[in-house]
């Protein structure tokens, strides 16, 4: 069910593994069948929790970059400088964070690395790479405030 719904194999295992062992440790809850509807109600809310918090970081990520980075080809001496300021300022800002956040940051904004990959080249869960991910971006959204593009 939880893969169906969210179409990735490793996230969906991580979420169903999540909601198990949580479930293991709040206790029985009556007859196996009673056990069974309650895993999959729990697996269910936690697909709905993992939609609702990827659009949202979707949203963030989509929000800081292209624009605001790259000018366009008919962009104007100015646009050109505020790009080239914007560009400083986001350099700046991934050198405020640990050389573990930059690195992840970069693999997954520039080399396209997805985050089950990263998961694993850290050795820590999807959603906490998900996590640092949306901090990196949130720091770096506020660093490049003004340089937004606001038309």
């Amino acid at each position: 069910m939880a893969n169906r719904r969210i179409g990735d194999r490793e996230t969906a295992d991580e979420i169903v593994q999540d909601v198990y062992a949580r479930l293991l440790l709040s206790g029985d809850h009556g007859t196996d069948e009673e056990n069974v509807k309650v895993l999959y109600a729990s697996v269910r809310n936690a697909v709905i929790d993992h939609h609702r918090s990827t659009a949202g970081r979707t949203g963030l990520m989509r929000r800081i970059l292209p624009i605001q980075l790259w000018q366009r080809e008919a962009s104007s001496p100015h646009d050109h400088a505020q790009s080239r300021q914007a560009l400083s300022a986001l350099d700046r800002a991934l050198l405020e964070l640990s050389p573990k956040a930059r690195e992840m940051f970069v693999l997954h904004r520039v080399d396209g690395v997805s985050n089950a990959k990263l998961a694993q080249k850290y050795g820590i869960s999807v959603s906490a790479v998900e996590k640092q991910l949306a901090r990196t971006m949130r720091h770096c959204q506020q660093r490049l405030e003004a340089y937004r593009d606001t038309d």
